[in-house]
């Protein structure tokens, strides 16, 4: 396998990996604020600093709905990744053969 081929390789998994942490993230509803675990009633104040003194309040609904709409964004993305790493392989190994 050549050095292309590898890359190629690695790619795929790249993809297959982002889709396995959305499919996880489905199967793991937990909400965080910075790392701490939230919960119903609970709020996250975040701080924009493209504004000064700028800060930004979510909830935790507000938070767990925006996990949640990401997620399939996630999964898609990985296996676009996936999908395209796998023609580059496929092409490669082509373009590769010797002539018959």
């Amino acid at each position: 396998m050549s050095r292309r081929q590898l890359a190629h390789a690695l790619l795929i998994l790249a993809g297959l990996g982002l889709m396995a942490f959305g499919i996880w993230r489905v199967a793991s509803p937990d909400v965080t604020c910075r790392g701490v675990p939230m919960g119903p009633g609970d709020v996250c104040h975040k701080n924009d600093f493209s504004k000064l003194g700028s800060e930004q309040v979510q909830s935790y609904e507000e938070r767990r709905h925006a996990a949640r709409l990401s997620q399939p964004v996630v999964i898609v993305l990985g296996a676009g990744v996936a999908a395209f790493g796998t023609a580059l392989l496929a092409a490669d190994r082509r373009r590769s053969q010797p002539a018959a």
